[in-house]
């Protein structure tokens, strides 16, 4: 009897444990303030703003099709933590910008890409979103910053859109571009890169991203034509598409771009020059903090 008296307190016991609530998962907190940022055309944008430390550049973060302001998580933190400012938009009919002009519900899924539209030849609504960028830069210097200090990060069509902009506003003192392609949604890029002339780039891309990766010789001869071997940074990023890249290592080269986006001039000589300038190997975390490096071990003692 009392083995099975025995026999059912473990078992209630192990069902009361096995029912346990799993532990809640932390959620992932975007910084900054919650702004309101209306486009010429009248649409409605939110975003996230962090102002920059004093003599900082501020960054205009583009996302891509389909994606939010909070896809640039992994970004904003390290941001935040270095003084640099930033604005996350969610683009037109993205996130929580999904209300038009006329009060109706909007998505980018049934935006229109070149067709003729209310009597308008070639509609795309993509590349109304240049009125975003427009927007976003407009807010940052209501903030009073120069626009000379607010520089364009994009993926995927954010990249294009960013390169588009920044070609017709030579004040823009730098550009990124996550997976740049030839074009997106019909927001072409080739010309913009002619237009885009002497200043830092940045292109990164993934092999295994091979949508992408065909189109990157053609982008690369186009944008070191434009911006010259010291003012283009190309990183090859071990996989994934767009803001999705930003993991480990591949978030320390992001920030050695924006902290030296020129690279330096290399003396010419026949002889193998000590140091150089090596590529960050910092990590981090789901919360954008830098993971300790790993200790180096002790050399061993020479008999």
């Amino acid at each position: 009897m009392r083995a099975l008296v025995l026999a059912a307190l473990l078992c209630s016991a192990a069902t009361a444990q096995a029912a346990a609530p799993a532990k809640p998962v932390k959620p992932l907190v975007f910084p900054g303030l919650l702004v309101d940022i209306t486009t010429k055309d009248g649409w409605n944008l939110k975003a996230k703003y962090n102002p920059p430390q004093p003599e900082k550049t501020s960054f205009l973060l583009l996302h891509g099709t389909g994606g939010r302001k909070e896809d640039w998580y992994r970004a904003a933190r390290p941001l935040l933590k270095r003084g640099y400012g930033y604005l996350a938009l969610d683009l037109r009919g993205h996130g929580d910008s999904r209300t038009a002009p006329d009060g109706k519900p909007a998505t980018w899924r049934k935006f229109i890409v070149n067709k003729d539209y209310n009597g308008i030849k070639k509609y795309n609504e993509y590349l109304n979103m240049l009125a975003d960028v427009e927007a976003g830069v407009a807010y940052l210097v209501g903030q009073g910053l120069p626009e000379e200090s607010i520089a364009v990060i994009g993926a995927d069509v954010g990249s294009s859109l960013a390169l588009r902009y920044a070609a017709l506003h030579g004040k823009v003192p730098m550009v990124g571009m996550l997976s740049p392609r030839l074009q997106y949604q019909d927001v072409t890029t080739v010309n913009a890169l002619r237009a885009y002339k002497d200043r830092p780039l940045l292109m990164m891309y993934s092999e295994a991203d091979k949508s992408t990766a065909s189109g990157m010789p053609i982008l690369q001869r186009f944008a070191l034509s434009s911006s010259g071997e010291r003012k283009l940074t190309v990183v090859v990023a071990p996989t994934e598409h767009g803001t999705k890249m930003l993991r480990g290592p591949v978030i320390g080269q992001l920030f050695d771009w924006v902290e030296h986006p020129v690279k330096p001039e290399v003396p010419v000589s026949t002889e193998t020059a000590e140091g150089g300038v090596q590529g960050s190997t910092e990590t981090y975390d789901e919360e954008g903090d830098a993971e300790p490096a790993p200790e180096t071990p002790p050399s061993p003692a020479a008999d």
